[in-house]
């Protein structure tokens, strides 16, 4: 985790969860900010069932990484504390149908913008929460391509927007 900006493409997986958090959460924009080409969104691709085509997202930074495979689980929290925030999405695949048993992996930083399992966090690089694995965990969609997952709303740290990893 640094500062510096770079910027690198998802992979497919990613930004088809995103879409589908995107459309999940109720984030939606006009017809008219879709096609409008000076509009700020001219340069996102919309998931637009009507259309019959999935587009991909705009590049983001990648990182920092998920590394525990064995968090199969819904509850990610491990007891931190924040505003709650239930995290429903669907993942389809180019054709837009929804991929039945598909891995998804999330985790995020807490609510003071420390993730769990790095050292050398804060604005002092004092927080060290090597060994954690709190705001981290994965599941397979079920019926409809759908996973659930339960958590906190996360912080926000230096150089980066408020964020939550898909994967």
């Amino acid at each position: 985790m640094n500062d510096e900006s770079s910027s690198l493409s998802l992979n497919r997986r990613q930004a088809l969860g995103l879409i589908a958090v995107t459309a999940g959460g109720g984030v939606f924009l006009s017809s008219t900010a879709r096609s409008a080409q000076n509009s700020p969104y001219a340069g996102l691709a919309l998931f637009d069932a009507g259309a019959g085509v999935c587009a991909i997202m705009p590049e983001v930074t990648e990182g920092p990484f998920y590394f525990d495979p064995k968090l199969e689980r819904s509850d990610i929290t491990e007891g931190r504390s924040g505003i709650g925030l239930a995290v429903r999405l669907q993942v389809v695949d180019a054709s837009c149908r929804p991929l039945v048993g598909a891995r998804v992996d999330i985790w995020h930083c807490d609510a003071q913008g420390h993730y769990s399992g790095y050292p050398g966090q804060g604005d002092g690089q004092d927080v060290d929460t090597s060994g954690q694995t709190f705001l981290r965990g994965w599941q397979k969609t079920g019926e409809g391509g759908v996973v659930s997952f339960a958590t906190i709303y996360p912080g926000w740290y230096r150089g980066r927007t408020v964020h939550i990893h898909f994967k």
